[in-house]
């Protein structure tokens, strides 16, 4: 509204980014114009996501967005405080990949427990029972293999051995293992550098979070530590607050390059495609070609069909007023519909 003293467009708004309220100069007395009309902002999920109940990322889930949901921006994005990680560099003991863990889970639940473990210094074999010479052999261990103690340890009087009742880490095989022979030699020893795993985590290439997975660690398993653990310090996430339009519900949600998009209701096709009148690409059959510039109006939101691995939408061609499915992303990538957003932001088809 206009005030009459001043000669000021003013209005009263609220500010996405942190839900202040308050008034704003839409146009100042000299003309300058402070604000424009801006489309209410949407993102379309590329990836699974995890929506939250509170602000904070850790708080606890109220549910999984998958790829082709949107949401409306409620508010945000709002950036969280920094945040530190304690990391370990450590080898598995299934298979001796080298790599870094994360030591405490999203929630800050303990991933990784330090635990007491045996090490066979020597090959030798484990056995059924305890007296070596009435057991069987079950397997041989290799050097270096991590054991769980489970009885013991027992002197076996008669043959001058010490003997433990344990169970290996790599294969949960149970017997008995000499720990000390009658001539002394020492077969395995007790370490406090293993870790044991309490839930799955990924085993990464670099100390820094989110690098390349070498592979995932198995609750259970056990890591020998090798350096650390160490703190890593990450800016904190970007956050927003968004409410689903298939289902209503509401959250929080982690904002980035690559988990979201912006999105509108209007694609124009970058790829040439095709129209078809099913989901399933399958059993559908080809309404039209799509041509490259074509522009296209949502009649829903993204789907991702998981069978073909297609990210498809039901639209509607501005040109003629076909309708029917057509893909918005391929199982390689390739994208073939944009959205087409104001002001040529990432994901405009300009």
């Amino acid at each position: 509204e206009g005030s009459g003293s001043t000669g000021l467009q003013r209005v009263r708004c609220r500010a996405l980014q942190d839900g202040k309220e308050g008034w704003a100069t839409l146009r100042g007395n000299q003309g300058t114009a402070f604000m424009e009309r801006a489309p209410k902002p949407y993102y379309c999920c590329e990836e699974e996501v995890r929506l939250t109940l509170d602000f904070a990322s850790s708080s606890e889930e109220a549910r999984r967005i998958e790829p082709g949901e949107v949401l409306e921006v409620l508010e945000g994005p709002r950036q969280e405080d920094p945040l530190e990680f304690m990391r370990l560099k450590g080898k598995a003991g299934k298979d001796g990949k080298v790599g870094w863990v994360t030591m405490k889970g999203p929630q800050g639940t303990d991933v990784l427990e330090r635990c007491k473990v045996l090490l066979c210094k020597q090959s030798i074999a484990i056995t059924t029972t305890f007296d070596i010479a009435e057991g069987k052999a079950i397997r041989k261990l290799d050097v270096g293999e991590a054991l769980e103690v489970i009885e013991g340890p027992k002197e076996d009087p008669v043959r001058s051995l010490t003997r433990v009742k344990a169970r290996t880490k790599n294969d949960g095989k149970e017997g008995w293992v000499t720990l000390k022979g009658n001539q002394g030699t020492d077969y395995a020893e007790e370490s406090d550098r293993h870790y044991v795993c309490r839930a799955a985590v990924a085993l990464e290439r670099r100390f820094a979070s989110g690098s390349e997975a070498l592979r995932t660690l198995d609750e259970g398993e056990v890591l020998e530590a090798l350096d650390g653990p160490k703190a890593e310090s990450k800016e904190g996430s970007k956050r927003v607050r968004g409410r689903n339009i298939s289902d209503g519900s509401e959250g929080w949600f982690t904002l980035s390059d690559r988990n979201c998009s912006p999105w509108t209701p209007q694609y124009k096709c970058t790829q040439s495609t095709v129209i078809n009148d099913a989901l399933s690409i399958k059993d559908a059959k080809a309404v039209r070609k799509l041509e490259v510039g074509e522009v296209l109006e949502a009649l829903e939101t993204p789907v991702l069909e998981k069978g073909a691995g297609l990210l498809r939408i039901r639209v509607r061609a501005e040109k003629d007023g076909a309708c029917g499915w057509a893909t918005v992303r391929g199982n390689q990538g390739t994208v073939m519909l944009k959205p087409v957003l104001a002001g040529g932001g990432r994901g405009s088809a300009q």
